[in-house]
């Protein structure tokens, strides 16, 4: 499997764990009695700029990780 493939397998998993994250303590907020009124609001704001700052590195990470896949089948290609 290519490092790209790999990056973005990677990307995609951790952006649904923070958004099944966002969803478990968003949840856990509603019901809980002793969670304050802007409680939903810091978790939305806390997992919403994580996701985006994520989101926002990807097509470095992704270009990354083409550049090393490059680099291994130009080294490859010289060794056989």
């Amino acid at each position: 499997m290519s490092r790209r493939t790999r990056t973005l397998i990677g990307i995609v998993a951790i952006e649904l764990l923070l958004a099944g994250g966002w969803i478990w303590l968003h949840g856990m907020a509603l019901a809980s009695p002793h969670a304050t009124r802007d409680s939903t609001r810091v978790i939305g704001e806390v997992f919403g700029g994580a996701m985006g700052l994520l989101l926002a590195l990807s097509p470095l990470l992704y270009l990354l990780a083409r550049s090393n896949d490059r680099k291994a089948a130009a080294g490859q290609a010289r060794i056989h």
